[in-house]
């Protein structure tokens, strides 16, 4: 559950980010916060659904809560501080900053 919420989750979100140019601070921080418990109880549930006889499936659901409560707890806890820290970093940073790139509206629904 510990290697989910860090290395495994941070890892593809930092591949992801290749060739975007933002800091280490932001690419952490993106991380950190990024796919939550969610993906954890879908890809769960998909195992329990497709493969009612898999081995160890006790075991897995257990991997599942285990890793939705510490993201609860983990990212509830640490999402204020981290959040003014990072505001905090950010206002170092040059307005070049990729980081500060204004981000494009995207729509939300089609339009008729």
């Amino acid at each position: 559950a510990v290697l989910s919420l860090t290395l495994i989750r941070m890892l593809p979100v930092a591949i992801s980010l290749i060739g975007k140019h933002l800091r280490g601070g932001t690419t952490l921080f993106l991380g950190w916060f990024g796919p939550r418990g969610l993906a954890s109880i879908v890809l769960g549930l998909i195992v329990v659904e497709e493969i009612p006889q898999i081995p160890g499936l006790e075991q897995i659901q257990l991997i599942v809560i285990t890793t939705v409560l510490l993201s609860v707890f983990a990212h509830g806890a640490s999402a204020n501080p981290l959040i003014a820290a990072y505001g905090q970093h950010t206002k170092t940073m040059s307005n070049e900053a990729r980081e500060k790139e204004k981000a494009a509206e995207l729509p939300t629904r089609a339009k008729d």
